[in-house]
């Protein structure tokens, strides 16, 4: 079975808490490069209007599991940074040549680097990591995590919202069929776009190296 119905399937039976669970392992690890919580929130918001789900849970499973998966990548990036300063691996050289860079990124413009970041896609699974590892202060990185959690989230109910819309306009003319094989092939068209958008951002650094 292909990802995408797979996905709907599965938010259907399991619901918030499935999207719980997706919105935390995409900011709190490197598992977020193949973890598609904003579409499943899109999704999911879609079923709540349906009558699928409920709304309400929707909303906060998403705030919820994202505000944690930021609060622990955030704190992984502070320990994982530590180790790597203290050991003496090739790894541990890379960052502290680059430690200076991230200070004041982070340091210096926190609404691009923490606010704006959390609302790209592939940038914010690597955000709070990047800023744990960074000097950046906790305090001072959560009033920017949480503007940009709720815009991600706003985006992608707002998402859902339209998406609803389009759903009962394109019912009356093509029928239930033919819609949900146009959402299959957008949702998959909008999967293959993102994993290549990440795939060229893992490539830019190494262009430009």
């Amino acid at each position: 079975m292909s990802p995408e119905p797979f996905l709907l399937e599965q938010l259907s039976t399991h619901g918030p808490w499935l999207l719980f669970m997706l919105a935390i392992l995409e900011t709190c690890f490197v598992t977020g490069l193949v973890v598609p919580s904003g579409l499943a929130t899109a999704a999911a918001t879609v079923m709540a209007l349906e009558g699928v789900l409920t709304l309400g849970p929707v909303v906060a499973a998403a705030l919820g599991g994202g505000f944690i998966g930021d609060t622990l990548g955030f704190w992984i990036g502070r320990a994982s940074g530590e180790r790597f300063l203290r050991g003496g691996s090739r790894w541990g050289g890379l960052l502290r040549g680059r430690l200076g860079e991230l200070d004041e990124i982070f340091g210096r413009h926190p609404l691009y680097s923490v606010t704006v970041a959390r609302l790209v896609s592939f940038v914010r699974t690597v955000m709070p990591m990047a800023a744990g590892m960074s000097g950046m202060r906790y305090r001072s990185y959560l009033p920017y995590e949480v503007a940009g959690l709720l815009g991600w989230a706003a985006i992608y109910v707002s998402i859902g919202f339209a998406g609803r819309e389009g759903w009962e306009a394109a019912t009356r003319i093509v029928g239930v069929g033919g819609t949900l094989a146009f959402v299959v092939a957008t949702v998959a068209v909008l999967y293959v776009v993102r994993r290549r958008r990440g795939r060229r951002a893992v490539a830019a650094p190494r262009d430009a190296s």
